[in-house]
């Protein structure tokens, strides 16, 4: 059951989404704790809702196994773009 990332890291959550360019970073509770989002190895799933680097509010978690060795990942579960949120035709980004 703990390879099901169980545990929560706030501040390990909090240092690697400062350091990718996250801001207003808020830590919430897990929606379902029968899913993590994380891999297998991963001993921490910290829930968050963040201002990203590009100015969208995102839904997240960061996956990590408690600095022992492969540091932190950051998985975008949700976008939140405003309705006056541009988009690039070209790219096939979806409105």
């Amino acid at each position: 059951m703990l390879s099901l990332a169980g545990c929560n890291d706030p501040d390990g959550a909090r240092d690697a989404l400062d350091g990718a360019g996250y801001r207003d970073i808020q830590i919430v509770d897990r929606p379902n704790w029968f899913i993590s989002n994380c891999g297998e190895k991963d001993t921490y799933a910290t829930h968050f809702k963040a201002l990203g680097p590009t100015g969208a509010t995102v839904d997240g978690v960061v996956c990590s196994t408690g600095g022992w060795s492969k540091g932190s990942t950051i998985r975008i579960t949700g976008v939140h773009r405003p309705e006056h949120w541009p988009t690039a035709p070209q790219s096939g980004a979806r409105p």
